[in-house]
This record gives structure tokens, sequence and C-alpha cells, in this order.
């Protein structure tokens, strides 16, 4: 299977006032070609970290990142990214934010206008194109900007805890959105999060990091049949998975627990 994202012994060490941090180290794993990837972690463990470096917004002190094969040493064009707050422009209509992308990459507007729409009716949004995002809940806007990210089909896309400014039950609206979306087109995905569960219900396989220096704890595989149902949540093996990252992270002294739980 091909990559479509590596970090090879990828570190980081940023510059402050009061000396030298290091944000990451040691970090290598690859996103398969069509794999879901979440990575989850305390704050401050390097976790945005490592999406900006996959953008090449960053670059690392130490090792290589590599997009479909290639070095990345600048800005990366063909990803999609979706971040926390969905950085709509309340001056544009739904449709209009959505194309924003194929007016920048100078795009046939015909043709991409067409997957605008598809886009919108999938996530629910058809009947909403012309209107602002301000009319718009707080889901509604996490779903266009969603469309945004897709429009000009990137094969990867970033997402850096989208669903963080959510309610919890819009939020979980939100998972299950992003799921049906993600198995109708099968793009390769890191996902960003603080949520266990989150990362676990989406993902195929899940990233642990260590606090600050992050570090790899462990790269959990997610071998839960698809496609998941809110359900599942409940099932022995969704909750053993749980159960075991949960226990990663008393170990690591970031939970209070019995460090002996399995």
């Amino acid at each position: 299977m091909s990559v479509a994202l590596r970090f090879a012994g990828v570190g980081k060490l940023y510059d402050t006032p009061t000396g030298t941090v290091r944000a990451l180290e040691g970090i290598t794993v690859d996103v398969k070609q069509g794999e879901f990837l979440s990575v989850l972690g305390p704050s401050g463990c390097g976790k945005s970290t490592l999406l900006a470096l996959a953008t090449g917004l960053d670059l690392p002190s130490e090792g290589r990142v590599e997009v479909a094969g290639r070095r990345v040493d600048r800005p990366v064009t063909d990803v999609g990214i979706v971040f926390q707050t969905d950085v709509l422009l309340d001056w544009r209509t739904v449709l209009g934010n959505v194309m924003l992308q194929v007016e920048m990459r100078e795009l046939d507007a015909a043709r991409y206008g067409r997957r605008a729409r598809d886009l919108l009716r999938a996530v629910g949004l058809a009947g909403f194109e012309d209107k602002r995002p301000y009319e718009l809940s707080g889901g509604m806007r996490q779903r266009a900007s969603i469309c945004r990210a897709l429009v000009h089909d990137p094969p990867l896309l970033l997402m850096d805890e989208p669903f963080g400014a959510l309610d919890a039950i819009t939020r979980e609206q939100m998972v299950m959105e992003l799921h049906r979306v993600w198995n109708e087109t099968r793009k390769s995905v890191m996902f960003v999060t603080h949520d266990i569960g989150e990362a676990i219900f989406l993902a195929d396989r899940v990233l642990v990091m260590t606090p600050r220096p992050g570090r790899i704890a462990e790269i959990v595989d997610v071998d839960l049949p698809r496609p998941r149902k809110v359900e599942m949540r409940e099932s022995h093996a969704f909750l053993a998975l749980v159960a075991h990252v949960r226990n990663l992270f008393v170990q690591a002294g970031i939970l209070q627990g019995d460090r002996h739980t399995a």
C-alpha cells in the first residue's frame, strides 16, 4: 500500500526567550493511502505541530516529512485542512466559502461548482448554498468547512481538533457525519483530537503521544468493523481499546488511576 504522509525521525525545536524547547522527538510513522490515523495526546505534546510540518507551514529541525513520496520543504498545496474553528468568511455565502479553494487554485469553476454542490448535499446542507455563515449553527458551519477542504479533491486531509468548539451532541453528530463522508471518499486522513473515544471510533490506527517533548507512546490498531454505528461505543471491543489507551496516559502520569490496570 502506498504512503500518503510520512514522518521519518522527525524532531522539532523552538527557540524561546527562556531557551530552546523541544516540541517533538523521534516521530516515525506513515499514514497509508486511504487510512484514517487519529493522533491523540495531552495539550502541548506537539499534535498541531505535526500537522504544521505535514503542510509545510513549518519545517522539522530533525528528520524528514514526505507527502506522496515528495519531501516537504515548502508549503504543500495538494492537501485539505480543517481547523478547530471553521474560519468561514461571513461576507461570502456558504457556496462562496466552499468555492474559495477553487478560485485561489484557478480551477474550472463549472466543474468544481458542481462538486461543491454535491458535497454540500452530501453533508445535509442542500438549500443552504446562498446562506451566510452567521445564519448557520456551529455544526453546519463545520460541515461547510469540511466541504471546502474536500472540494479540490485532495488525496490527504489534515484535521486539527475540528469538533473541539462544538457542544457534546453536535460533536457526536459531526463524528458520525465525518465517518460517513470518509467511508464514501476513503481519503487519507490525519485527525488530531483530545478525545479518546472519538479517536478510536474514527480511526484505523491511533497514534498516542507522550507529554512534551512529544514522542510516540504507542500506535494502537483499531480492529473494529466498518461502517461503524454509534452503538459500537458500548461494545466490549471498543471499551477495551478505550481502557488500553487510557492506561497509556495513566502510565505517563497524565491521568490518575491504577497503573497496573489493563
